[in-house]
């Protein structure tokens, strides 16, 4: 028996030896292939919302229709649609989507970081935003200050907000002038920092694609630095966006 007893506990203490092996080698590839191919690219988002206006009031219509006869009409609703998509899309070509910002074709990113987010605007029956150079030093200003002070806020270390940044920027000219503003920002490393990979992300969330597609927008501005807050991106480069979309509502 004392045999047999000790001959279980030998074979569980090589089972053990072997489990925690694998286990090393398991963590050591793991820990050589990070090094090999690099970490893995990364991609974070946020928005904001705000406004000084009126309330908005919806007009909602009951139907009636048979049910036969809504059937029929959802498909050709739905072929119509897929006929107005592919023609959007065609009248959108959106170049350099695939571009990773660096310092010397900004202009081309911010470009074509509106181009997609009026594209999607299109293809949901929302007219195209008109870039207005006040938002885009608003939106750039926001940018530049998140690299220099290290953060990744809709508010700044000192205060200032969106609403702020527009009110210096001549975007809300006056104290008695209506206005609804929002604000989506994101940076990106490697792959993941293209104008494609940005507007992808902001559409896959609730928040982003709501300051997207909002019907009451007008304007829009668009900052880009080729450049990371030095504690984002695990030291690899990237670039970080903002973009403003603004409605001003005359007294």
């Amino acid at each position: 028996m004392a045999d047999a007893n000790g001959m279980r506990r030998a074979l569980a203490t090589l089972i053990l030896l072997a489990a925690v092996l694998t286990a090393s080698l398991s963590v050591g590839f793991g820990l050589a292939s990070a090094e090999l191919q690099s970490h893995p690219s990364v991609l974070a988002t946020r928005h904001l919302r705000t406004h000084a206006r009126s309330h908005r009031h919806r007009r909602h219509r009951r139907h009636g229709h048979h049910r036969k006869h809504h059937r029929h009409h959802a498909r050709k609703h739905r072929r119509a649609n897929a006929r107005r998509s592919s023609a959007t899309r065609a009248s959108f070509d959106c170049t350099n989507v695939n571009l990773i910002p660096t310092s010397e074709d900004l202009e081309a990113i911010r470009s074509a970081t509106i181009c997609l987010v009026n594209r999607e605007r299109s293809l949901h029956g929302e007219r195209p935003l008109q870039v207005s150079g006040r938002l885009m030093r608003a939106a750039q200003g926001h940018s530049e200050n998140m690299v220099a002070e290290d953060y990744f806020s809709h508010y700044g270390p000192s205060g200032d907000t969106p609403t702020s940044r527009m009110r210096a920027a001549g975007y809300i000219y006056s104290s008695g002038v209506g206005y609804e503003i929002g604000e989506n920002i994101a940076w990106g490393t490697l792959g993941l920092s293209t104008p494609k990979a940005i507007v992808e992300a902001w559409m896959h969330s609730p928040g982003h694609r709501e300051n997207i597609l909002d019907a009451h927008y007008r304007d829009t501005g668009m900052g880009v630095v080729a450049a990371l807050p030095r504690s984002f991106g695990n030291g690899q480069p990237g670039a970080i966006y903002t973009q403003d979309f603004g409605a001003l509502i005359a007294g």
